[in-house]
């Protein structure tokens, strides 16, 4: 039997976000402000978008929520002018409506005039993301080769320190070896 919860009481941040006013097409909070362009279905709530609204939105030039199971999903988007994967670019909302959303869900589209970073991201900006990435592919594969070289340096020393030692040692365990390996065969070859 499913457990009936005052809508009220729903918050699924842990920490509870700005409470966010209507007014017209503008959606305000006490340091945010968003514009609502489009509302299929009525699907904008203020209460409801305030309890699910995380900072990290807030890096995006556009929010999308969707309605399914009674519950509101959002997700952000950014412009096309961005250089960001096409699948995070605004152009391709009406894919990501067809393929992740439920078929005619409710739906709203948030502008944010004023796209910032988080508090607590630690990325930088797209273009020293884009610039420190490739230079930490570069890194990487630096470092691979670093490691197999310290690897087979590693073992070059290893073979010195064993043939270092005297030659009548290492003869006479290869041939204790060899006379075990006699005495003591794990299979045994059939004649016919």
């Amino acid at each position: 039997m499913r457990k009936e919860i005052d809508p009220e009481l729903y918050n699924y941040n842990k920490f509870p976000g700005p409470v966010f006013h209507q007014v017209g097409d503008q959606i305000r909070s006490e340091n945010l402000s968003f514009e609502l362009l489009k509302n299929e279905k009525e699907a904008f709530d203020a209460t409801v978008f305030g309890q699910r609204f995380s900072e990290i939105l807030t890096k995006f030039d556009y929010i999308v929520g969707d309605w399914s199971n009674e519950q509101l999903r959002l997700r952000g988007f950014y412009k096309d002018d961005r250089p960001v994967t096409d699948a995070e670019k605004i152009s391709r909302l009406e894919d990501y409506l067809l393929e992740y959303c439920s078929y005619g869900c409710a739906y709203f589209v948030l502008e944010n005039a004023e796209p910032r970073r988080a508090s607590f991201d630690k990325k930088s900006s797209p273009k020293q993301q884009e610039e420190g990435n490739r230079s930490a592919k570069r890194g990487s594969r630096q470092n691979r080769r670093n490691r197999s070289k310290n690897q087979t340096r590693e073992r070059e020393q290893e073979q010195k320190q064993k043939t270092s030692q005297p030659k009548k040692k290492n003869r006479q365990r290869s041939r204790k070896k060899d006379a075990q390996g006699e005495q003591e065969r794990h299979f045994v070859i059939r004649q016919k």
